[in-house]
């Protein structure tokens, strides 16, 4: 199972923030209007290194940095989350997490919400095919994998590349968008995974 980001916590406000602060911190030079900035991140990332140029590091630290100041304000580790990643494990499922980034975040999430410990993986890739290359990476055919995700491009990737689909729509996903992709299942609570993923 793939497990992405935006299916572990509700991350929009944090990213959304988080852009701000770079506004504020490092537009100085070359204004950045947080604005036009996609709430995709996948997107937002090309947005964000076309607007630093030659200067990517610096912005990608300051935001892993504002990650980790300020996470604990975004996000609680669920309780009910972490029992469903642990009886995945116990029924022999492999887990893994992927994250568009920048690089730093995606760990720096899943270490405040109990997990990192718990996957087999977790990869950074700035695509929305990030976890059909992740399934690669493990060595698994996508008829096996489960990729569980609150993005629609995500899964219609997954789903395309051939892997089983699950829309999350416990961390904020809109449902009517991830509807509109036909994902395999729609998930409203973490609980709900246990049957796709035990089943598949």
């Amino acid at each position: 199972m793939i497990l992405a980001e935006d299916a572990l916590a509700p991350g929009d406000r944090l990213w959304s923030d988080a852009v701000a602060h770079l506004a504020r911190k490092l537009g100085r030079v070359t204004p950045l209007d947080p604005a036009t900035i996609s709430a995709d991140r996948c997107l937002a990332l090309e947005q964000l290194e076309s607007w630093a140029g030659s200067d990517a590091s610096t912005w990608q630290v300051e935001l892993a940095r504002f990650y980790e100041e300020h996470i604990p304000v975004y996000m609680r580790p669920d309780p009910v989350l972490n029992a469903v990643v642990r009886q995945l494990l116990g029924a022999g499922l492999r887990l893994a997490a992927w994250s568009p980034g920048p690089p730093q975040v995606g760990e720096i999430v899943t270490h405040f919400l109990g997990l990192s410990r718990r996957l087999e993986l977790e990869r950074v890739d700035p695509s929305h095919l990030g976890p059909v290359r992740l399934i690669e990476e493990l060595g698994v055919s996508p008829d096996d994998a489960l990729v569980v995700s609150a993005s629609p491009h995500v899964l219609a990737e997954a789903k395309h590349a051939g892997a089983a689909t699950a829309a999350a729509l416990w961390t904020g996903g809109d449902r009517e968008q991830l509807l509109a992709v036909l994902p395999g299942y729609l998930v409203e609570t973490p609980q709900e995974l246990l049957q796709p993923a035990v089943s598949g």
